[in-house]
């Protein structure tokens, strides 16, 4: 969870103990962990605080949780339409049917926005890998069955193009320190649970077991990603069937126990 979310979740919680004007900034910066001046950038002076309460009233969490997923998809579609850097926050809160500042009640601005839909990606990506790890793994043909795999990735980016450019269009534009530093420990969270599903296959003699997992997962992470982008700039005259094929068979060479 970002500042951004630790801060609204604090002020909502003790909304719901306490009046609106008893409220104040310290109280929020100790419930989320965080400076008071932290809390006074993302929420505005104490009389937009105030306001911000008033309007938006207690919500229940699974109409939060509504509303973020709603916003998220809305965001995902019009950053694939503009581009990360031509798209603007008014465009997601019309594509979400919101207004602009319910947008910012959930997140602080585009890049936080943008962080949100990685990190909800990478969590889909960890609860999906190990049954898709296993499934290859305990295949007779592991090649095919990796095969099958990336054929499914390769024609879901056939599908919405736009969507894998989008993060390296992010990562490119992104200046701020802090943006960087927050896509890094996203990233080192995300490495870290496939360092540990790579480790158990290789403790069930799955893959070979003479490489660091953290080395494989490094590995793996990057032949995968690099297949993807280069697969969305390929000559159109390369098949896909084929080309899944090959660099299965070359992946799986590098994977491979024996």
């Amino acid at each position: 969870m970002n500042h951004h979310d630790k801060i609204i979740q604090a002020l909502m919680d003790l909304a719901a103990r306490l009046p609106a004007d008893k409220i104040s900034y310290e109280d929020v910066a100790r419930a989320a962990g965080v400076h008071w001046t932290t809390v006074r950038r993302h929420l505005g002076g104490k009389k937009e605080m105030r306001a911000l309460l008033a309007s938006r009233g207690p919500e229940p969490e699974s109409a939060h949780a509504d509303t973020r997923t709603r916003v998220l998809d809305a965001a995902m579609e019009v950053f694939a339409r503009y581009g990360y850097v031509k798209a603007t926050m008014d465009q997601v809160a019309a594509e979400a049917g919101y207004t602009k500042s319910a947008i910012y009640w959930h997140f602080a601005n585009k890049s936080d926005l943008y962080l949100a839909i990685c990190e909800r990606n990478l969590r889909q990506q960890e609860q999906l890998l190990p049954g898709q790890i296993e499934a290859i793994a305990r295949s007779e043909d592991k090649v095919q069955a990796l095969t099958e795999w990336l054929k499914e990735q390769l024609a879901a980016c056939m599908v919405t193009p736009d969507r894998p450019m989008l993060f390296f269009e992010f990562l490119t534009s992104s200046r701020n320190p802090e943006v960087q530093e927050q896509i890094r420990e996203l990233f080192e969270g995300f490495y870290a649970k496939v360092t540990e599903l790579l480790h158990v296959c290789q403790t069930q003699k799955w893959l070979r077991g003479d490489i660091d997992p953290g080395s494989l997962t490094l590995y793996t992470q990057t032949v995968l990603n690099g297949i993807v982008l280069s697969w969305i700039l390929a000559p159109k005259g390369l098949k896909l069937d084929q080309f899944a094929q090959d660099a299965a068979r070359l992946l799986w060479d590098g994977l491979s126990p024996q």
